[in-house]
């Protein structure tokens, strides 16, 4: 059986895009997100959105990500931004089962390395 440190749900866009000045918008996110998640989310360079060179900064203390638009490239924005959040939620969980794995690799290694302490002592015991 081996330990699983973090269980992780999906982040989603919880909300409708507000804005404060029509240049600014911002979306809630249905949770704050791991930071190792906000790294993938920032480091993205998949899809269309990529193409435009966009960064999008997220406001972790509010679960909320800020972006500029123009209101009529709204409808596209957040498509590119739920596909984003899709991407960097799958992401994450690869990198999460890659820890897990890296993990259980790691305490199989602690363990063998005692067996092999634990029989060298034994076999020397009497010496």
């Amino acid at each position: 059986m081996s330990f699983r440190p973090a269980r992780f749900t999906d982040i989603q866009r919880s909300g409708p895009p507000t804005t404060a000045d029509g240049a600014e918008w911002s979306v809630r996110l249905s949770a704050q997100p791991p930071d190792e998640w906000l790294v993938l989310f920032q480091a993205d360079a998949r899809g269309e959105e990529a193409a435009s060179g966009a960064r999008w900064a997220v406001k972790v203390q509010f679960k909320e990500l800020r972006f500029a638009s123009s209101p009529d490239n709204i409808p596209r924005a957040v498509e590119h931004i739920e596909q984003r959040i899709q991407r960097a939620n799958d992401d994450y969980r690869s990198w999460l089962t890659e820890a897990h794995r890296k993990g259980d690799a790691r305490r199989q290694g602690e363990i063998v390395e005692a067996d092999r302490v634990r029989d060298l002592n034994e076999r020397f015991k009497d010496l």
